[in-house]
């Protein structure tokens, strides 16, 4: 009998995986990013603790960091209110945090077939779900904004794949959130008393 906490579990894996990549951006790998910026100087790509030129020098890995664009000294990015908003990136991995704490929940709901475990699981999916909406929210905000004033300056820019995998964490952690919920609700395995297994 597959257990009620197993579609939760499933749920919380796809969002701790998709939050992985969201947090492993530029400096640490150039592949996944929020915002690429194309000068005649080359590219650069921005993510969760700093950014890269493709191919060049990374800043260092910091919580904040400051905004500049290689071979673009006509575009003010680096505004006290983006700078300040750069902090906030570091939301991505404790969002990924939480899908693995609501990971490990789902298994000991699974494994040990207890329905507190699978309770647990719908609370810290629905929190971590909550997490990455904010963080979505403030992306599209910080990321849009420098998009346009790139743009606005003659040079080509795109939001990152990292945007998507964010949404995609967010749309799996709700799921878990409702499909574990439910499960919770579902026939769990008897102990030797005849109970139900806690």
């Amino acid at each position: 009998m597959v257990s009620p906490a197993f579609p939760g579990l499933f749920f919380c894996f796809a969002a701790m995986a998709l939050l992985i990549f969201a947090s492993v951006t530029p400096p640490a790998w150039n592949r996944v990013d929020f915002l690429h910026a194309t000068t005649p100087s080359g590219q650069t790509v921005f993510g969760v603790f700093g950014y890269c030129l493709k191919g060049g020098a990374c800043s260092h890995r910091s919580v904040g960091y400051d905004l500049t664009l290689d071979g673009a000294s006509n575009v003010v990015l680096n505004s006290k209110v983006l700078h300040n908003l750069t902090y906030t990136m570091i939301l991505h991995p404790i969002a990924g945090g939480l899908a693995f704490f609501a990971l490990v929940f789902g298994l000991l709901g699974a494994c040990a077939a207890s329905r507190v475990a699978t309770i647990f699981m719908a609370l810290t999916a629905a929190f971590g779900a909550l997490v990455t909406l904010v963080v979505f929210v403030i992306d599209m905000v910080l990321w849009n904004v420098l998009k346009n004033r790139i743009q606005d300056a003659g040079y080509s820019a795109g939001l990152g794949n990292a945007n998507w995998f964010t949404i995609g964490a967010f749309a799996s952690l709700a799921l878990a959130m409702c499909t574990s919920a439910c499960g919770a609700c579902g026939r769990f395995a008897t102990g030797r008393m005849g109970g139900e297994k806690f």
